[in-house]
Order: C-alpha cells, then structure tokens, then sequence
C-alpha cells in the first residue's frame, strides 16, 4: 500500500538577514534547535542573533519578508 502522506523534510539551515545593514548568514538548523531549547523566547517570535558587521539584528529572511501589521493612523 502507497503512503499518499510525505512528511516534509526539515530544513538543514535557515537564511537570516540584518534588520539594518542587509548581511545574510545560513545558520544550521541544529544551532537554531540548541538556541530554542536553551532559551525559548517569546511564543511565535523567531530566534535571533547580533549581527557581525554592525549593531543589528539577525531574522530568519522570511521572517522579514513577511508583512507585518501596523498600527493605522487615526
């Protein structure tokens, strides 16, 4: 019998990019997995990391892609 249900492979690492200087790293799954099991952080909020080339920070690339919802003006 055909498993018609493929799990999804899980990602080997995760591009992050700097909210202010526009760096990007690939950091490996494992290091992001050792990060949320130390310190989980805020629910639904992605690890992040200082960036190396300024005072930045480091979010997963689609992270910062995404559209965020922002207050509307009154």
């Amino acid at each position: 019998m055909f498993n018609i249900f493929k799990r999804k492979k899980k990602q080997d690492s995760y591009l992050y990019e700097c909210d202010a200087c526009g760096a990007t790293e690939s950091i490996d799954a494992e290091v992001i997995d050792h990060f949320d099991e130390i310190d989980p952080g805020l629910p639904g909020q992605p690890p992040t990391f200082q960036c190396e080339r300024c005072p930045g920070i480091m979010y997963p690339q689609s992270y910062l892609r995404a559209e965020r919802a922002e207050p509307k003006a009154s």
